[in-house]
């Protein structure tokens, strides 16, 4: 289809648009109505042509955006009528009588000193969908982090008045269980000697032992995940072990440079427990190291010592809670803290040269902050 007017005004390209294309002469009169319009209108070319825009589509007669069209036949610059407040100024349907979402231009177009508007109508239908569709979804994910804000913040004040709860519970335990022990002491100073009474208040004082080891294990374990995780530099946090802990003279060779791993902030507990387990039961015990590499699974934490090392048939049982009744809750607490950001620890050591201990750390969990080359620290 080649339209043109009696001044041969060249229109038949625009045929070929895939936008709706009309050009309208300084009295609204349609001069070319292009084959999207039919499309979009069923309106052909022939019953468009010679009618009038702004009577076809009474929209355009409104004030305001009558007064701005009318400046472009004056000489004014062209003319946008944005999608937002002018969707459907020149009504198009889909095949299901739902109106398309359009932005509409009026273009100066001047041939052979003739004053035209060149109409272009665009269909940003899908466009504005989407736009609608992701300030949904934004709104939908603010909601959403603003309820999960507040629950966080109830589960963190509920967790303070529940520690604030323990920790008088556990007081009152403790001052409770003195009384009870110093009592029983007393009871075995008197002077009757009673070998199945001296029993019973030895199976008493080790029960109240017992006790009084259980309270303090929840003192410590109750502090477990109450403060957001954090990213924490592995060498520093090591080498504040050396103000807590006696060394009696172990070397304690560091060689994780710019190592940081992100980690509940009790972490310093974890190389802490380690490092006292190899104090207290690595008899001969003289060199501590830590090291690092990558592999498939992350990367690996490796603590070695040159004690006793590990029984093979309690390797796995030194992380479990029921076993430290006998060697004590630290290794249980440290499996503990790690887990809170997916790190998990074992011990593969050879029994009779070391204990060694494997942290595994997953991918996006740790990160240098500078190149890894670096000299191994020794404190």
């Amino acid at each position: 289809m080649v339209e043109t007017n009696d001044q041969n005004l060249p229109l038949g390209l625009l045929d070929l648009i895939p936008n709706g294309i009309v050009v309208v002469r300084g009295d609204y009169s349609i001069l070319y109505w292009n084959s999207c319009m039919f499309e979009w209108t069923g309106i052909t070319p022939e019953e468009a042509r010679g009618t009038s825009l702004i009577e076809r589509y009474p929209a355009l007669k409104e004030q305001s955006v009558f007064a701005r069209i009318s400046q472009l036949f004056e000489g004014g610059p062209a003319v946008l009528f944005s999608s937002s407040f002018h969707p459907h100024l020149v009504p198009c349907s889909f095949p299901d009588g739902s109106l398309r979402v359009e932005k509409i231009s009026f273009i100066p177009l001047v041939h052979t000193r003739e004053r035209y508007a060149l109409v272009l109508i665009e269909d940003v239908t899908d466009l504005t969908n989407q736009v609608k569709a992701y300030r949904g979804m934004k709104k939908i994910a603010e909601d959403q982090l603003d309820d999960l804000k507040k629950a966080q913040d109830a589960i963190y004040l509920a967790n303070k008045k529940l520690n604030l709860l323990n920790s008088i519970t556990r007081h009152d335990i403790m001052n409770k269980l003195t009384v009870l022990i110093g009592f029983i002491e007393l009871s075995r100073e008197t002077e009757i000697k009673d070998p199945i009474l001296e029993k019973y208040l030895d199976g008493e004082l080790e029960a109240a032992g017992a006790i009084s080891t259980q309270i303090q294990f929840t003192r410590f374990y109750q502090d477990i995940g109450v403060k957001a995780a954090v990213w924490q530099e592995v060498s520093e946090t090591i080498r504040l072990i050396e103000t807590t802990l006696d060394l009696r003279g172990v070397s304690l060779t560091i060689d994780l440079s710019y190592l940081e791993i992100f980690a509940d902030p009790l972490l310093q507990r974890v190389f802490y427990n380690l490092v006292e387990n190899s104090l207290r039961h690595g008899e001969h015990l003289d060199k501590i190291r830590l090291s690092f590499y990558e592999d498939e699974r992350g990367l690996i934490i490796i603590y070695e010592d040159n004690g006793v090392g590990v029984p093979y048939e309690v390797k796995e049982k030194i992380f479990k809670r029921e076993f430290f009744k006998n060697t004590g809750f630290g290794l249980f607490l440290s499996s503990e803290i790690l887990a809170i950001t997916n790190i998990s620890i074992r011990e593969n050591g050879v029994p009779g040269e070391g204990a060694r201990f494997e942290i595994i750390v997953p991918q996006g969990k740790y990160r240098f902050s500078e190149p890894k080359a670096g000299k191994p620290e020794v404190i």
